[in-house]
């Protein structure tokens, strides 16, 4: 006769050792590297550089990404140094890349945050109110900007961040079959509340819309980085994710503007 088993939770927690320290300093460390690279963007094109600049947000934007992705580099060499233990991601992936997998996500994350962000107009069978101009440099400069927001972000966020706090908060969380680091729920978790501008400039649809699906994209993007052992596939997933969706509101906007 056999014991009976019991049934396994459908979440549940493993080593975790939880201290708040380090979670401010990641948010502070978030800060640190988003904001300022942020404004002094913002005033370079707005203040200072030549008439057209302020016009070109598209271009603003990723000028912007660059420099937070390179505030990224310079934490994770810093890292490196104080936290010997942590682990970037930063290589080409020793095994599978998953990049394909990630591609696939990415265009699924695209169509969501497409329907989450515009439900309104699509549901109305008028063109999305995305606030950009098609004008072609404008265009091609929003998209740039979009495919390669994963460069700036995934090296700050999983790369800096959640490699320093699986060393300062380990743990690992389970849902179901799906299994992350804590310190990625953490992260992601930052990930939403980077994106708190949402608040002033959309409606309050797609600023709820936002923080949701960016908690849900960070949860996918540790896991591809876990998966592959290298930020290259989150940094697909996220650069096409944000590149679907935009360019389907334009496409969309053009179609029926």
């Amino acid at each position: 006769m056999t014991a009976a088993r019991a049934p396994h939770a459908f979440l549940a927690f493993s080593g975790l050792r939880l201290r708040l320290w380090p979670i401010l300093l990641a948010a502070l460390i978030m800060q640190l590297c988003l904001v300022p690279a942020r404004e002094l963007v913002r005033w370079l094109f707005l203040e200072v550089g030549p008439a057209g600049w302020a016009d070109d947000l598209g271009m603003l934007v990723f000028t912007a990404i660059m420099l937070q992705g390179l505030c990224g580099l310079l934490g994770i060499a810093v890292m490196g140094r104080l936290l010997p233990r942590a682990d970037a991601h930063l290589r080409w992936p020793p095994g599978r890349s998953m990049v394909g997998l990630a591609a696939a996500i990415g265009v699924v994350m695209g169509l969501v945050m497409l329907v989450a962000d515009h439900w309104p107009a699509l549901l109305a069978g008028v063109a999305p109110d995305g606030g950009y101009s098609l004008d072609p440099p404008i265009v091609a400069g929003w998209l740039l900007a979009m495919i390669t927001t994963g460069l700036g972000e995934e090296t700050v966020f999983r790369g800096l961040l959640v490699g320093m706090l699986v060393v300062l908060v380990p743990g690992r969380v389970r849902a179901g079959r799906f299994e992350v680091p804590v310190a990625g729920v953490i992260v992601a978790l930052l990930f939403g509340v980077a994106h708190y501008e949402s608040f002033q400039y959309h409606p309050l649809h797609q600023a709820i819309a936002q923080q949701i699906y960016a908690f849900a994209w960070g949860l996918v993007y540790v896991w591809l980085m876990e998966q592959s052992r290298s930020l290259l596939a989150p940094i697909v997933a996220h650069g096409v994710g944000n590149f679907v969706e935009v360019a389907l509101v334009m496409a969309l906007m053009w179609a029926r503007g």
